[in-house]
């Protein structure tokens, strides 16, 4: 019917075109064509496999967007293939069937294959799972105040779920009569025959009686997941809660002893297990590995699992050698090398490995993840004996196709191996370098834009050796032919300009014959040139640092002035610029947090990121009204924001924000000193699709600026006061992978502060 309805409207819209111009060359009307239409091309009237082909090749959230324009894009922006990542998400909302939202849901013509509801007081379910139920394949209930009857109501209607999430949900599981009745187990285990996945984390009333009730509704159970849940591993308690025979599940703790049960009972059938923020030992393991080679596990994570050393880990390794490929060991403090040696050597077929904070790996076991050749993601951040030797004798000593994502974070590495890293991983995607406050200079960043092209997301916080000149290139090619022509030196072997790869310039490089003339010298730097005839400078360090910046942006600003006077390609200012990061045209995190050295400049020459969606730049202090004047219009497509601590941001910069950046749904503006009520008026005036607002600290603003917000009805969350006491982590940064982890979490927003609403 759709694509009958799409081939009728063509032709229409056609002939009248068509009787439009006829009667253009009847009137006086002749300068126009005959093909003039006044609404645009009918890209509209495409058949529906067209469009779904072009929209394939958008982001979510460029989908959502062209989905406003009329409701045939809105039709194929809901196809059948796009709905996996579709999700309606309910927060502190009550669920009454007779009141909005759930009331207008019900008149709604879409379908939701993935709901997620956070801190949802259930009322009134009504007919709502009846209505969309068969729909649903995924479903989330997080710190939802809800009773056994309501989850038993739900769970009936949906017979295509796929998997379920109980998070938090400490009501539910206190009543210990959950799912008691065996008819009613049997019926639910007929329409939930299709779940594969079962999340019960951080779930303290989770008990072995409940556990074996909820598993045995799920026959096709391949994944579970008990992180954070309180599991007793101590076999005294056996005797106390198990008497007997052991077998009878308790209905007051929840104990390994029978979780391994179940395992066992289902060991042909699971393929991934969550026993992360437990105290799993490595006698828990060894029970594991004991059930192989039935129990073929792909996935297992044990983050935070601080009882786990290397001899159950190694144990179990062996036995899951030849299935396992997700393996996260976050913060298990114990592991040493021996362990990630055994990893590299026995698992050939790992293809994600976290190991985030194990203080106790050095270089002698990095040096192997080398071995890994269908390594994806690897994370070693935080591990405080790796250097940029490890890494340079490990992954970034060949080159290596298969990594995608490399986080970093907080190394001691140096400048050689971070170039090493975009010289030889060629294929990354994500790239974390923040806190490397050492290692990540202009030279690393400018290897970065012109080898590693095809990154989405960059983290570059705290990197306060970061400038102006790193981000735009100005001035920057003579310091990397330098760097290269030292490199040639070193190792005489190598064939001139390998190094260099199939880049080019961007727009602006030399020719290919000026490559191999001596690199042109340094300029001295203006400041000493303008201070030569002084001798001794009565300035503090703070002083001298405000005015070396000062000349910095200065000279840079008459550099991008004369770049945009070149009328010749072989002009002087050609040989002078270097990479910009214009060159990273899919990024779409970026972190610049706490890299105070940048400027106006950076967002002033080529900042120009159509796909960019986060951008976090607080504590970037000489970011003003015209580099953001430039950064709206060069990232249109920005939906979070955070501007926290630049004290030179006014009114007429957020009234840019507001103005330009259509998208936007978390704007932090923590701490910027100057701004005014008058910002609250251009945010309630233009920034339609407002869902948080930051504004701590905004000592000028009114007590509570949600009075003069009433009218943005998607704005969930306000964050007022004018005194903040939290310190400079805001809650809208970028999230806890890009925070230290010696900082406390900001604390969550209070409830009469937030306002509840849907988020589609």
């Amino acid at each position: 019917m759709t694509l009958r309805e799409g081939l009728g409207s063509r032709s229409t819209s056609s002939s009248l075109r068509l009787e439009e111009g006829s009667a253009g060359r009847r009137t006086n009307f002749s300068s126009f064509s005959s093909s003039f239409d006044e609404f645009g091309p009918p890209y509209a009237d495409l058949p529906m496999e067209i469009l779904v082909k072009i929209f394939t090749y958008l982001t979510p959230s460029d989908r959502r967007e062209a989905s406003q324009t009329c409701r045939r894009w809105c039709e194929a922006s809901h196809h059948t293939a796009f709905l996996e990542n579709f999700w309606l998400v309910l927060h502190r909302q009550p669920f009454d069937a007779n009141g909005p939202p759930v009331r207008d849901l019900l008149q709604s013509f879409r379908h939701f294959p993935n709901v997620h509801l956070s801190e949802v007081d259930f009322e009134r379910i009504g007919n709502f799972f009846t209505h969309f139920g068969p729909h649903i394949r995924r479903i989330g209930l997080r710190a939802c105040e809800i009773q056994e009857r309501d989850l038993t109501a739900i769970l009936r209607r949906l017979p295509a779920l796929r998997a379920l999430t109980i998070e938090s949900c400490r009501d539910l599981f206190m009543c210990v009569r959950l799912f008691e009745d065996a008819a009613e187990r049997e019926e639910l285990r007929q329409t939930l025959s299709n779940v594969t996945d079962l999340s019960l984390t951080h779930n303290q009333y989770l008990s072995d009686a409940i556990l074996h009730r909820m598993v045995e509704i799920m026959p096709s159970l391949r994944a579970l997941a008990l992180a954070g849940c309180h599991i007793s591993f101590h076999k005294g308690l056996y005797r106390k809660f198990y008497p007997g025979d052991g077998k009878q599940p308790s209905e007051s703790v929840l104990t390994f002893h029978y979780v391994s049960q179940l395992i066992e009972q289902r060991k042909g059938s699971l393929r991934a297990l969550d026993f992360g923020e437990t105290l799993v030992d490595d006698n828990a393991l060894e029970v594991l590995a004991g059930m192989s080679p039935a129990l073929c596990l792909e996935r297992l994570e044990l983050n935070r699992c601080e009882q786990l050393s290397s001899r159950g880990l190694g144990t179990l390794i062996t036995a899951q050698a030849a299935h396992l490929q997700h393996l996260n060991l976050s913060k298990t403090f114990r592991l040493t090398d021996s362990c990630l040696l055994q990893i590299c050597r026995e698992l050939r077929g790992l293809r994600v490995l976290k190991m985030r904070e194990c203080r106790a790996l050095s270089n002698q076991g990095v040096r192997e993840l080398v071995q890994l050749p269908a390594l994806e993601v690897l994370d070693i951040s935080y591990c405080e004996d790796v250097n940029g030797a490890g890494l340079l004798e490990g992954i970034a000593s060949r080159p290596n196709e298969t990594l995608r994502e490399l986080r970093v974070r907080a190394l001691n590495l140096c400048e050689r191996s971070i170039i090493a890293i975009s010289e030889q991983l060629s294929a990354l995607r994500i790239l974390d370098l923040g806190y490397c406050f050492h290692a990540v200079s202009d030279l690393c960043v400018q290897f970065i834009f012109r080898n590693l092209v095809r990154l989405t997301e960059l983290d570059l916080e705290s990197c306060r050796k970061l400038s102006d000149e790193g981000l735009t290139g100005l001035g920057m090619l003579p310091i990397i032919q330098r760097h290269e022509q030292q490199q040639q030196q070193q190792q005489p072997t190598a064939q001139p300009g390998a190094s260099l790869g199939n880049g080019s310039v961007e727009g602006n490089a030399a020719p290919a014959d000026d490559q191999a003339r001596p690199a042109t010298p340094e300029p001295e730097p203006s400041l000493q040139a303008a201070t030569s005839h002084m001798r001794i400078s009565l300035r503090s360090r703070a002083e001298r640092e405000i005015v070396e910046d000062a000349e910095r942006k200065k000279q840079l600003l008459e550099a991008m002035q004369r770049k945009d006077n070149l009328q010749s390609a072989r002009d002087d200012g050609t040989a002078f610029s270097g990479y910009s990061i214009g060159r990273l045209q899919q990024l779409r995190v970026l972190n610049l947090t706490g890299c105070n050295r940048l400027t106006d400049v950076t967002l002033l020459c080529n900042f120009k990121l159509l796909e960019l969606r986060d951008l976090y730049l607080a504590q970037c202090q000489q970011i003003s009204v015209d580099g953001i004047r430039a950064l709206v219009r060069g990232c249109p497509a920005v939906e979070r924001l955070d501007l926290s601590e630049c004290h030179s941001i006014n009114d007429r910069a957020v009234e840019q924000i507001a103005f330009h950046l259509h998208r936007l749904r978390t704007l932090s503006l923590r701490r910027c000193y100057q701004l005014t009520d008058f910002s609250l008026d251009y945010i309630a005036c233009h920034a339609r699709r407002l869902r948080e607002l930051d504004v701590r600290g905004c000592k000028h603003m009114c007590a509570d600026p949600a009075m003069r917000l009433v009218n943005l009805p998607l704005l969930a969350t306000i964050l007022p006061g004018k005194q903040d006491e939290n310190g400079a982590n805001g809650v809208f940064g970028a999230g806890s992978s890009a925070s230290s982890p010696s900082l406390p979490p900001a604390p969550p927003p209070p409830a009469a502060q937030s306002r509840a609403t849907m988020r589609i």
